[in-house]
């Protein structure tokens, strides 16, 4: 199988079109900034906390900052405006009942709304507030809610709150579906038993934690309502699930974390859902850590949920090209803390940062470069098929004028003995904006990949927060060059 020829391969953090500005940068919220910033540049790009919809064989992402994604095979995704009366809002979900969508979010300094609309892309008519039976607004903090159908019954989730919170859900009628049809019930809250549940970047604080992010499936007639939990800002924020007979429990804990990755570019694996693919499969989407700019700077990855047969799920996370029909496709990184140069390098941002795996530190070329480059040296001859760069938008200010755009560069490779190869990737015309490029390709025996940026002619410049080289692996026997 030629990897080149397929055309469902994915790799994450997922390369998703037009990612917005982040939720707390100064250009969307203006004065009201939250704390979080980890150094003096206020605007950054995210996508988190995505919730989707399998619908006439296409899937929709509704993340947060931006909606929707639209894919019709999980690997190639275009944002397609969601037509509604009102900024949506934050940590959305979306469920279909009795032929019609119903649409929430978490929103910002007002009351949040349900919206319904005869179409996943809307137009979307507000309803109004969820109202309890007795007609007041729903209560307690209505954050990170879920939408979940049924056999023609619809059910709410939510909660986003530390130590004594909890996940509550509720019925709602579906006929009318910003009103209750039962009382809400507090379905888990924080068990410091599960130590994967614990505050902090190393579970250090067994007495509090953050329990966000639910999500129900119904999976060989149970329910599996999702959630996530320690803390979205930490490389320890992780999906756990709870199993039941019943949309509203009683439920039982599974003790091991579905999703758990500490370490790398994908790591930070929490709040997202399920949804089935096409032959029946599981896919668990989730947002990913980045932290670069702010704490709350976010990427979105997607992976298969495994169901061991006593019925507990689990999800390898994944750092390496997938194919949405084969798995894993037996490719590595191979650029890691191998020897990086560049045209230039400004302040402390080394080109030695944009491959030493970590998603918040970058190599930004010197203001004054016209022809910026960086280059890895992989210290051996492989045969590359791959490649993902994540971006850095080094002076990104919407308020000044200074907004993102596609990335022009060249992509040109070198043997061992430093000779240009006739093998090169134009993307001189790229029309796409990308914060996140992957790319697959014949095959090409060289021990060097260079990237080199054609500057904006606008004002806006480009760095490399990593730049990732896959291969498969050479085998002890294979001679050395």
């Amino acid at each position: 199988m030629e990897l080149h020829t397929l055309n469902d391969v994915f790799c994450n953090p997922l390369s998703l079109p037009d990612y917005p500005s982040g939720i707390c940068a100064p250009s969307r919220r203006g004065n009201r900034v939250a704390n979080g910033f980890m150094g003096p540049d206020v605007d950054y790009r995210e996508l988190a906390d995505p919730e989707l919809l399998y619908d006439g064989g296409k899937w929709y992402m509704f993340p947060s900052s931006r909606q929707a994604y639209v894919s019709d095979d999980l690997a190639h995704w275009k944002y397609m405006p969601v037509d509604i009366e009102n900024d949506l809002g934050y940590a959305p979900s979306i469920a279909k009942v009795n032929g019609k969508y119903v649409l929430t979010a978490s929103a910002l300094f007002r009351s949040p709304h349900i919206y319904l609309a005869e179409a996943p892309l809307g137009p979307y008519k507000d309803l109004g507030p969820v109202l309890e039976q007795d007609g007041a607004e729903l209560s307690p903090e209505y954050l990170d809610p879920s939408l979940f159908s049924d056999e023609g019954r619809l059910y709410l989730y939510w909660g986003c709150s530390p130590a004594n919170g909890g996940i509550f859900g509720i019925e709602l009628d579906p006929s009318a579906p910003n009103h209750a049809l039962g009382p809400k019930q507090k379905l888990i809250e924080f068990d410091p038993s599960n130590v994967f549940e614990r505050y902090g970047e190393h579970n250090e604080q067994g007495n509090m934690s953050w329990v966000e992010g639910a999500a129900m499936f119904r999976h060989n007639d149970e329910y599996y309502l999702q959630y996530a939990c320690n803390g979205t800002v930490f490389r320890r924020y992780a999906v756990g699930v709870y199993r039941g007979k019943s949309p509203l429990g009683p439920f039982v804990c599974q003790r091991t974390p579905v999703c758990l990755a500490p370490q790398g570019m994908v790591c930070g694996c929490g709040h997202g859902g399920w949804v089935q693919g096409k032959n029946g499969e599981v896919w668990q989407f989730y947002t990913c850590v980045c932290r670069r700019i702010h704490q709350f700077e976010r990427r979105i990855g997607m992976d298969r949920v495994v169901f061991a047969p006593n019925g507990d799920a689990s999800v390898r996370i994944t750092c390496t090209p997938q194919s949405v029909q084969y798995g894993d496709l037996g490719l590595v990184p191979v650029s890691v803390n191998k020897a990086v140069a560049s045209s230039s390098f400004e302040g402390a941002n080394y080109p030695a940062f944009a491959c030493d795996e970590c998603t918040h530190t970058w190599w930004a070329p010197a203001q004054d470069d016209k022809s910026p480059w960086l280059e890895v040296n992989c210290r051996g001859i492989f045969d590359f098929e791959a490649i993902q760069i994540c971006w850095t938008e080094v002076n990104l200010d919407y308020q000044a004028g200074i907004c993102p755009e596609p990335v022009r560069f060249l992509v040109t490779f070198f043997d061992a003995i430093g000779q240009q190869l006739p093998e090169k990737m134009s993307f001189e015309n790229n029309q796409v904006d990308n914060l996140i490029e992957f790319f697959t390709f014949k095959p090409v025996h060289a021990q060097t990949v260079r990237i080199s940026i054609i500057p904006s002619k606008n004002s806006i410049r480009h760095g490399i927060t990593e730049l990732t080289v896959f291969a498969r692996p050479v085998s002890p026997e294979t001679p050395r060059d």
